[in-house]
Order: structure tokens, then C-alpha cells, then sequence
């Protein structure tokens, strides 16, 4: 701060007290300062003023300021400099003791000190456009931080923000007062004492109201800096070092990132205002720094004003004009003031003028007059404009100001503004650029991708699990894409194949080489075995999952730049961003079931709550998504829907979008109706529909029947078939319009060489009977029906051995038979793991474990296996019998797989399921109770008892009866005692502990498990639709891979698959079948398809975005009409005058009640009146025509 250190007594003061030439009375000076040794020099501020430490400095609390005692006033900070200080000391108290960081933005707010009117519409338009401005931009608004004035619609708009925003730190606005120390009131309450340390606050009164001549500071502002020079009572000491402190602000950049070329903008925003405003914006221009001047808010700003709008043509008449506007200005500064202003004007690039009160100007917005003001004076820089407005991120600015007509963008040019909109997750910029023509495949290279994946923030889960993969590397390590591909696998278990794994010397570096040649992308491939799945076993049971290079020549992934944006903004949860990108991909079904795939395994792993609700909830949008899509293509074609379900997706990683619904268990995705025609189809094979029900039962057993009485589907259609084969060619163009605009031309899913993979002959119109056979006893449903009957066989031969022919004699046939029928099941359960679909073994034990029909399987055959053990083991023919005896039990709920597919029987698996869970939590509750009652009821009744049976009888086995109502009372209340057997002590005690067992027990935790069975129903029931379809599923897609010939013939299907694979493997691989569930589909078709579902997708995209723009503007207009009806009003002001309508109304309503009182008597009163009224006709009728006399 400053002191004033030369006491120099002003002549006209009193000479009690007198007053120095700086302002201040002689009292107020230190007595070491009180002696001057010329008192005749003039007194100036170098001369007679020196530097002090500050003696005020803190925190602000202001009381009596509106919302004072409510929680709303917060603590404001504060500090009192000398008017020389230097501005890097003031940012750095500013950034490191503040704690205020970097703005993006800004706004310095000059203008008038007064309390001048401004109209309450233009007062609220200058209030909303600058809070937009500073929260869109996040701005620092600096002002003159007094009450009064200007800075009081500053301040008011600030609070007003922060209230509607709950007073969050994280959405506050940074105000900055800069006001001179010696204008303010009540300086004694912000001076500390030398001894005073700032450990509080100090009070700053609000609610005097005697008017002292100075000024008070703004509780609504955030931040003071007051400064001196010495005086008191002088305005406008504070210009200078606002001036420096503007410009050191603007000096730094506007982001801390490196290479960054952008200093922090600046405007100023001009309100009115006396001569020290115009000096203020002449020190702004002289700077560098635009200006935006508020037309018809009163003196300066209107000078500055006319002065602009006449500057094309200057001359006497407007200069005398400008004087005689420049009221209060002394005679002898007008030329200086008018030489100001003629500076300014001068440079028309950095003056901006808007009206509020009309639509001419720059805007009637303020956010966007300043943007603009911004934008112009970096104007002819398309690049720098661009980068603020991304900084800022205003793609409003961007689209209006900057991508013109007149723009022409050279190739390359944004790359570096994309880069910055992917990083900084600005998803409406990078829609703008792509709309105005930035290439993403020229711009998305794979040396781009890995940049973007290394810049990744590091509390992201994206980089915890980064590190979780490479934790035994030392050090730092490089991001590459190899690696973001095995985060992909792992989040998808196997079921998506990424890009990024098909080559480790292309994508394992940290710049992979974009110059690769487009057939080493296509066919080199690292072939090394990552889970170390070697098993020729495993790998002859599952040559399905085999394909060679040839059958995929066609269908090999290619490096898509959406689609990997997609993953990119997936993978760090950047919603918007993700749905933007979504939306131009070309299968949006199959990236939807990818995304919520992927979304809900990130949630798995994500420690944070908020986070891991965030991405459950994204992964909903994307399911959901994914059904409005699928309904859109099912409801113009069924057919070529079937063929998107199944069809293998090379740039989704090889899988289909069925097993992707599956796996990221979207149970609504696949309880949808087509779906469920689809699997329904599936499930029946080639079977016809029109087939009755029970005859197939008489067909099973009779092949013959089935070639002559057995409808299939492909027989019905054969015809069709063969004339679309003929007509194809001619028809091509034809074909594939009728596909865009929603036709549905017959077609037939093909192999993987583009033809029917049963019937790839079209010569004949019908099916041999051999096909017939084939197709009949291929079929699901077909295999279902066999598998049921030869597993009830074998649960009858199980039954009937362990029940009648289980000794120790020696083992008969059957016995034999059943340990061989076994044998047959432990070799299903190694095919079921060796043809899963994912590549490697661990993967596929993952899988086949995570089943819990499965888990069953293995304990039942575990089981079977120590009974047979133990079966021939002389002497343990009992224990063998109890074990098989066991494992019988759980056989026979095997069987209850079975009946998912009845629609009735499944539902009701699924609530037998949620209930066991209840039941495993309710008995962790009754085990508490149990275990109390019984070991306190034994150590009363029978003390000392030493045996562990006893002891175990006593607290367990009587206990848990009891609960069911067998009391034991013989036990409890003996006739008879014996030494053997001796009565129970304080028998009387063990009633009453009974009575409350069974109490608690019987009453309370019983009705409290049949409450939670009921719960759980209740809440089961409204989604077993669901359940039981998705469960459906499983089955279905068990049965389709499951071999023809049940067990315990499977050992013959089980030699053909060998056969198969020996002949597939070595001259005619290409012959093997692909699964139901998964079709090839020829180049040609595959385009059709996806142009279509495309074209499908876009139809929803317009449908839902048609929607928006009516809520839109429904809300727009019922804005538009609250302010016509009252825009000049506030809502005290509101308030008030329906209060006065309510009154007005009250009054009427009972005027009316009075009125409707006295109706009677009115209604009377009228009567007579119009009696008299007739008695007064009849007179003056007899008057004027009286009778004649006979």
C-alpha cells in the first residue's frame, strides 16, 4: 500500500483538525509523518507518498447484504496494493494464493458509478448475455467493484447465477473488483492491526444507511483488489494498474498446453460511464484489446458511440458535436478527452457497438456481441478465431462467424482444430468440421489414433487399465494400439476380434507406419498363439472356428476412422461425442450392441460409483437405440433383417449381432419381436410352421414319413428361388432400389461361398429325400426332442440300477452300459468346450464355466466318476450307493434346462432362481437366531454335557425342528429320568426360551421370507417376458451346435466330426458348414445390407430429431409468451400483481354472493312495480280514451 509520509496542510481546511493535500485529516496521519520540512512545495504523489507493507488483507464477510445469515453470502477475498505494484505480483497472488487458475476469457466491465436507470428489459438483457458469456467461455469479469452503478448490475447478475446454480464451486463466476482505496466507506473495518493475524474474516456492514460520501464495495463480486496511491477521495486511481493488470493477463496463454500459440483474450465492455470511462477505453485500445460500447446506456458510452458510427465521416460539426456531449469534463482536459476518442475510432476493428433495444448492430445478445468483438480484431487469422471459439466452446460463434461461404479451407488446414475437438471432447465441433468437409480418413491415420490414445487423461479407467496391462514393464511406458486392443478383448471376452490384434508388427509401435500397402493390411497377420491354446484335440473338434484366408478374402477388416472415433469415445465414456459418431456409422446395430457390450463390462471395473453409473446408464442408451433401429428395419423387411442378425460383421470383429446382444446381455434387445420370429425360425430349422405339432413327434420315429409328409420351407419357396437366380442379373439396378426404399425382394441366406449351404443346386424345384432327412433331423427342435427322451431313458437306466441292481456282486451289463453312456457325456461337455467360439482355450473354459448348467454337468459326472470309484472298492459298496444316490438328485435337475423352452415352465425356473438367492441371505439371518437359541437352551437344560454328538443334537438338530413344530417336549418335560438319561435343569426356563424361538421363528422371520418371496415375484413378474426369452436363447443356441445323434451314440458324431475336419482340413476346407446363428453373405449382398440399414437408421435418427425440434419449439413459444406477458416485470413485481388480482377477485365474488342474496327481495320489489305500472296504464288509458255512455 501507500502512504502519504509529508503532512501538507490544505489552507481552507479547520484548523482543529486540519486536512492534508492528500484528503486525509491530520488525525489519520502517523505522528512520524506529521513534520515536513518544506511545507510550501506542492504536494504530489512521488514526492510526499512512500511504500508500506498492506495492512489489509483476507477475507470479506459482508453483513447485511441480501442472503446474509441464509448460507448464500459466502466469503469474499480481498487485498490492498499500491498503485505501482506489479502486475506478475498480482497474478501470482491471483493464481497460487486465490486459487483462481487461467481464464479462457476476459471481460473487463467499465462505466458509470452512478446509479443511472437503465429500462428493466434492457437491464436483463445486459445481465443474461454477460453471465452467458463468462459461464460458456469461462471468463473472469473485472470491474470497479463498488455498489453502485455498473458494477452493481455486475455483481447482481453474478448472484443471481450463483443462486439458480445451488452456489456450487465448481459453477460459480469470477468477479473481480478493482476499486480505489480511497473512495471506499468503512476503511477501518478492513484495516487489521499489527497484531492481528488474518485468522477470521472482517465484517463489512451492508446495512447502514447514513450516506457518507464514499462508496461500498460489492458483496456480489468475488474478489478485491483495492488500490492506493496515497489520496483519498479522488476516482479513477485504479486505471492504471487495471490497465497493467488486463494486459498481463492477456500476455498469457490460454491453455497450458504445450505449443500453444493463443494469448488469454480480452474485451471490454463499456456501460455508460463519466471521462475516466473514456480514458479506460482509450487505455484498452492502446493495448490492443477490443471494446464493445453499449449504445443508449448513457454519457460515455453514447459519445463513444456517435463518435464510431460517424467515423467514416468525421468532421467540425461531429467534433463540435462530441464536445458539447463531453458534460463534466473540465475545460482545459476536452481537447485530451476528444484526442482520446479520435483515437479510438481510428482503429474500427477493435470498436464494437450494440444496441439493446433493437436488432441492429452487432447482436442483441451481449455473449455474442463480445464473441464477435473478439473474433473481428483477430480478423483475417480463420485459425486463431477458430481456436477461441473451440476454447470457449461455442460452436454457435464457430458457425456464425467463422465457417462463412466465403471460407475455403485448404486440405489439412484443420487438422489440428480436429485433433483439439477429439481431445477436449467437443463432439458439435467435430460434427462442424466434418460437415464442412474435413476428410476423416485422410485425417485419422493410425500414427493420429495412438497420438489420441496417449493424451488420454491419467484418472481415466481407460488409463487404469493401460497400467493393470502393463504393471510388469518398468517405467513409463507408449500407448500403442496393440494395446488398446486388448483392452477391447478383454472388455468383450473374446466375442469381438479387434483390428488391432490382427497385426502386432503394424499396430504394436508407437507411430505405426501409415504407408503400408493395402495387401499386407488385407492378408499379413500375426499368427501367434495369445491364450496358448495348442490342444489338436481342441482344435479338431472345432474346425468350424477355422476359416481359411480364401473364405475371408472378401470380408477382411479395414482401418474405418468413424468407427474407430467410436471406439475411442466408448472407451473414455464421452457420451455426446459417441452418439454424434453413432449416428454416421454404416451397421449402427451392430456398434450399438458394441458399445453396450463394452460400457457394461467398463462399469465392472470402474471403483467409482458415479462413474459406474454413468456407464450402465450409457450402455442403456445404446440398447435401446438398438431396438428403435432394429424395429425401423423389421417393420420394412423381415427377411433382410434375419440376415443382419446373423450375418458375421468384419468390421465388428467377426461376430454377429445376436451373439454381441447375448454377451452384453441385453435381454430387451432380444426379447424384441424380431428376434424372437428369428429365433423362432431358427429353432425350427428348415421345418415349415404349417407342420402340426404332434404329428413331428410320429415323423421322429419314422423317416420314411418325413420325405412325403414333412413340409420344409425351402420346398415351398424352390420356385422363387430359381427364378430370382435367373432374373438376378437383369434386375440388379431393380433390385437394389426396391431394397433402399424399403421392399423386401425374396432372397436366400448364403454360405460362405454365396450360395445355400444345403442346396446349391437350383436345377431342381424340390428337395431329394435325402436333403429332406438331412434338414429334418438337422433341425433344433428335432435335436431337443431326441436329446429329452434319450436323457429321461437315462434317468429311468439310472434309476432302476441304483434302485433294484446296485450289489456287490458282480457288475451286470447295465451297469456297464450306464458307466459307458457316462463316458459319452464327459466327451459332450469336452465338444461343448472345444466348439465355443472364441479362439482360445482359456476364453472358451471362461465361457463354458460361467454357464451354471455347466457347473451342474461337471458336479454330477465328478460325482458319477467317486461312486464308480467307490463301487469297486471291496467293502464300500454302501458310501458308493449313497454317492450315486446323490448324483441322481442332481441328474434329475439337469433336466430342468429343458424347460426354458416351454413359455409357461420357464418363467416360472427364472422366479425359482431369484427366490434361492433370497433364501441363501434369509438363512444367514435365521442361523443367527438358531444358533443363539440352541446353545443357550442346552447350556441350561443340560449343563456339563461333554459329548460332541449330544452337544450337536442339542443346539442344531432340536433348533432347526423345532422351527418346523416338532417341540421335543418329551425332552424338555420328561416323565421319567434315568442316570442314563437324566430330566433337563430349569426346565421351566427352556419353555420360555421356546415359546420366543418359535415366535420369532414361526411369526417373524417365517412371514418375512414369504414378504420377500412375494417381492420378488412381484418384481420378476413384470420382467419375465424377458428373462425367460434371453434364456430361450442359450438353449437355442446349445441345440444348434449340438451334434444330430444324441448321447449315447454321440460317439459316432463325435468320428464324423474327425472325418469332417481331416477332409475339411487338408483338401476341402471350404465345404464346412458355418452355423445357423452365423451366415457368410457375398460382397454384394453385404453392401445392399448395410446401405440399407443405414437408410433405415437415418429414418429413426429424423423421426426422433423431428420430435425434439416440436418439444423445442413448444418451449420456445411458451418462453416467448411469458415474456410478452411480463417482460418488464420482475418477480417480486409479478407477485404482487397477482396478489392484486386475487383481491380484486375476492371482492367480486362476494358481491356476487350478496347480489344472489338479496335476489328474493329484488326479485319482490319488481313485482310491485310493475303492478303499479299497470295501475298507471289503465289510468291514462281511461284519460285519454274514455268509454262512451249506452
Amino acid at each position: 500500500m501507500r502512504v502519504c509520509k509529508r503532512f501538507t496542510i490544505e489552507t481552507t481546511s479547520d484548523p482543529a483538525d486540519p486536512l492534508c493535500q492528500c484528503g486525509k485529516k491530520k488525525s489519520r496521519h502517523e505522528p512520524q509523518y506529521l513534520q515536513n520540512n518544506d511545507p510550501s512545495k506542492p504536494w504530489s504523489v512521488k514526492t510526499h507518498t512512500g511504500k508500506s507493507p498492506t495492512n489489509a488483507y483476507g477475507e470479506i464477510e459482508f453483513v447485511g447484504a441480501a442472503g446474509w445469515g441464509q448460507g448464500q453470502q459466502k466469503l469474499r477475498k480481498y487485498v490492498r496494493v499500491d498503485y505501482e505494484t506489479d502486475p506478475k505480483t498480482l497474478m501470482d497472488l491471483i493464481q497460487k494464493q486465490w486459487n483462481l487458475g487461467q481464464p479462457k476469457l476476459l471481460i473487463s466491465v467499465t462505466g458509470g458509478a452512478d446509479n443511472f436507470p437503465l429500462k428493466s428489459n434492457l437491464k436483463d438483457v445486459f445481465r443474461k448475455g454477460l453471465i452467458e458469456a463468462a459461464r460458456s467461455t469461462d471468463a473472469w469479469i473485472i470491474t470497479g467493484g463498488s455498489n453502485c452503478g455498473v458494477m452493481k448490475y455486475v455483481g447482481e447478475a453474478v448472484r443471481d447465477y450463483a443462486i439458480a446454480e445451488g452456489g456450487s464451486a465448481t459453477t460459480s463466476i469470477v468477479a473481480i473488483g478493482i476499486a480505489t482505496w480511497g473512495i471506499l466507506d468503512q476503511q477501518e473495518a478492513l484495516i487489521r492491526s499489527k497484531s492481528e493475524l488474518p485468522s477470521g474474516p472482517v465484517s463489512y456492514r451492508m446495512d447502514q444507511q447514513e450516506w457518507t460520501g464514499k462508496v461500498r464495495l460489492d458483496p456480489n463480486h468475488t474478489h478485491f483488489i483495492l488500490v492506493e496511491d496515497g489520496t483519498t477521495g479522488e476516482f479513477g486511481k485504479e486505471i492504471k494498474l487495471r490497465s497493467d493488470l488486463e494486459k498481463q493477463i492477456s500476455e498469457q496463454k490460454v491453455t497450458q498446453e504445450s505449443g500453444e500459440r493463443l494469448n488469454i483474450p480480452t474485451v471490454c465492455v463499456v456501460v455508460g460511464g463519466g471521462p475516466n470511462t473514456i480514458q479506460t477505453v482509450y487505455r484498452a485500445v492502446k493495448n490492443g484489446t477490443p471494446c464493445l460500447i453499449i449504445d443508449q446506456s448513457g454519457r460515455a458510452a453514447n459519445i463513444l458511440a456517435y463518435a464510431f458510427n460517424n467515423h467514416g465521416t468525421y468532421s467540425e460539426s461531429v467534433r463540435g458535436e462530441i464536445k458539447k456531449r463531453l458534460l463534466g469534463v473540465k475545460f482545459s482536459d476536452l481537447d485530451k478527452h476528444q484526442h482520446w476518442i479520435e483515437e479510438c475510432i481510428r482503429q474500427p476493428d477493435l470498436i464494437n457497438v450494440c444496441k439493446l433495444d433493437s436488432g441492429r448492430g452487432v447482436s442483441t445478445d451481449i455473449d455474442r456481441a463480445i464473441l464477435h468483438a473478439l473474433l473481428k480484431a483477430k480478423k483475417g487469422n480463420c485459425i486463431d478465431q477458430l481456436r477461441l471459439a473451440m476454447v470457449w466452446n461455442r460452436v454457435d460463434v464457430a458457425k456464425s462467424e467463422i465457417f462463412k461461404d466465403d471460407n475455403d479451407w485448404k486440405m489439412g488446414e484443420l487438422n489440428e482444430s480436429v485433433r483439439y475437438a477429439i481431445e477436449h471432447d467437443l463432439p458439435s465441433f467435430l460434427e462442424l468440421f466434418i460437415e464442412n468437409g474435413v476428410s476423416m480418413k485422410d485425417y485419422l491415420t493410425e500414427e493420429e489414433l495412438t497420438i489420441l490414445y496417449g493424451k488420454i487423461q491419467q484418472t481415466s479407467l481407460l488409463s487404469r487399465l493401460l497400467k493393470g496391462l502393463n504393471e510388469k514393464k518398468d517405467g513409463e511406458y507408449n500407448v500403442t494400439l496393440w494395446m488398446i486392443g486388448q483392452i477391447i478383448q478383454q472388455l468383450t471376452m473374446d466375442t469381438y476380434k479387434p483390428l488391432y490384434l490382427s497385426n502386432k508388427k503394424r499396430f504394436n509401435q508407437e507411430y505405426p507406419l501409415t504407408a503400408v500397402s493395402e495387401k499386407e493390411v488385407l492378408h499379413e497377420s500375426d499368427n501367434s498363439d495369445h491364450c496358448g491354446c495348442s490342444s489338436r484335440l481342441f482344435a479338431i473338434l472345432n474346425h468350424n472356428s477355422q476359416k481359411s484366408e480364401e473364405q475371408q478374402s472378401g470380408a477382411q477388416t479395414q482401418f474405418y476412422p468413424i468407427r474407430e472415433l467410436f471406439l475411442y469415445a466408448i472407451l473414455l465414456n464421452r457420451r455426446e461425442m459417441a452418439r454424434k459418431l453413432w449416428e454416421r456409422i454404416g451397421e449402427p446395430i451392430a456398434a450399438a450392441l458394441t458399445a453396450s457390450k463394452m460400457l457394461k463390462a467398463m462399469a465392472s471395473k470402474e471403483s467409482d460409483q458415479d462413474q459406474e453409473k454413468s456407464m450402465i446408464e450409457h450402455a442403456d442408451i445404446y440398447e435401446k437405440l438398438a431396438i428403435e433401429v432394429l424395429k425401423e428395419c423389421y417393420n420394412q423387411g423381415e427377411d433382410r433383417t434375419n440376415d443382419m442378425m446373423k450375418r458375421e460383421m468384419p468390421n465388428w470383429g467377426q461376430a454377429t449381432c445376436l451373439d454381441m446382444a447375448f454377451q452384453a446381455k441385453n435381454k430387451k434387445f432380444i426379447a424384441q419381436s424380431a428376434i424372437q420370429n428369428l429365433l423362432k425360425e431358427i429353432w425350427m430349422g428348415e421345418i415349415s410352421d404349417e407342420n402340426n405339432f404332434w404329428k413331428l413327434w410320429l415323423y421322429m420315429f419314422f423317416p420314411p414319413m418325413v420325405a412325403f409328409l414333412v413340409r420344409f420351407r425351402k420346398n415351398e419357396h424352390r420356385k422363387e428361388f430359381q427364378q430370382h437366380a435367373e432374373t438376378a442379373n437383369e434386375h440388379k439396378l431393380m433390385v437394389v432400389r426396391s431394397d433402399i426404399e424399403g421392399g423386401t425382394p425374396v432372397t436366400e441366406a448364403v454360405g460362405e461361398h454365396g450360395d445355400s449351404d444345403v442346396n446349391n443346386r437350383v436345377g431342381s424345384p424340390f428337395l431329394s429325400v435325402l436333403q429332406n432327412l438331412k434338414l429334418f433331423y438337422n433341425a433344433p427342435i428335432i435335436k431337443f426332442r431326441f436329446n429329452v427322451l434319450a436323457y429321461l431313458a437315462f434317468l429311468f437306466l439310472f434309476s432302476f440300477i441304483i434302485l433294484t441292481e446296485f450289489s456287490e456282486e458282480q457288475v451286470r451289463w447295465k451297469e456297464w452300459f450306464l458307466i459307458a453312456w457316462v463316458g459319452t457325456l464327459y466327451l459332450e461337455e469336452f465338444r461343448q468346450i472345444a466348439h465355443g467360439e472364441s479362439s482360445c482355450l482359456k476364453d472358451r473354459l471362461y465361457h463354458w464355466i460361467k454357464d451354471c448348467w455347466n457347473m451342474i454337468d461337471l458336479a454330477t459326472l465328478l460325482l458319477f466318476l467317486m461312486g464308480v470309484i467307490l463301487r469297486f472298492i471291496p467293502g464300500m459298496i454302501g458310501p458308493a450307493r449313497i454317492v450315486l444316490a446323490l448324483d441322481l438328485i442332481g441328474f434329475h435337475m439337469r433336466l430342468l434346462q429343458s424347460f426354458f423352452v416351454s413359455e409357461r415352465l420357464g418363467p416360472k425356473l427364472i422366479m425359482i432362481a431369484r427366490m434361492m438367492k433370497d433364501l441363501l441371505f434369509f438363512v444367514c439371518i435365521l442361523a443367527v437366531f438358531l444358533i443363539s437359541y440352541g446353545i443357550a437352551s442346552q447350556a441350561i437344560m443340560f449343563p456339563n454335557v461333554t459329548d460332541p454328538l449330544t452337544i450337536f443334537r442339542g443346539v442344531f438338530y432340536k433348533a432347526y425342528f423345532q422351527m418346523y413344530g416338532e417341540l421335543f417336549l418329551e425332552d424338555i418335560q420328561p416323565e421319567e429320568c434315568t442316570l442314563d438319561d437324566p430330566c433337563p435343569e430349569y426346565s421351566w426356563m427352556g419353555i420360555i426360551l421356546l415359546s420366543i424361538y418359535m415366535m420369532l421363528s414361526n411369526v417373524l422371520l417365517l412371514n418375512l421370507l414369504i414378504a420377500m418371496f412375494s417381492y420378488t415375484f412381484s418384481n420378476v413378474q413384470e420382467n419375465t417376458d424377458e428373462h425367460w426369452k434371453f434364456q430361450r436363447y442359450e438353449v437355442l443356441k446349445e441345440y444348434i451346435n449340438r451334434p444330430a445323434i444324441p448321447p449315447p451314440l454321440i460317439l459316432i458324431s463325435l468320428i464324423e466330426y474327425f472325418v469332417r475336419f481331416c477332409i475339411c482340413g487338408c483338401s476341402c476346407r471350404s465345404s464346412c458348414t458355418p452355423s445357423e446363428l452365423k451366415i457368410i453373405l457375398g460382397e454384394e449382398k453385404v453392401k445392399e445390407l448395410v446401405l440399407w440399414e443405414k437408410n433405415k437408421a437415418d429414418d429413426f435418427i429424423a423421426k426422433e430429431n423431428s420430435k425434439q425440434n416440436v418439444e423445442d419449439r413448444v418451449q420456445k413459444n411458451f418462453v416467448m409468451m411469458e415474456k410478452l406477458l411480463g417482460n418488464s416485470l420482475t418477480d417480486s413485481d409479478r407477485l404482487s400483481k397477482i396478489e392484486h388480482q386475487m383481491v380484486r377477485t375476492n371482492y367480486a365474488m362476494e358481491g356476487i354472493r350478496e347480489s344472489l342474496i338479496t335476489t328474493e327481495r329484488s326479485s319482490e320489489r319488481l313485482s310491485k312495480m310493475e303492478h303499479q305500472l299497470e295501475r298507471m296504464n289503465a289510468l291514462i288509458t281511461n284519460k285519454l280514451c274514455p268509454e262512451e255512455e249506452p
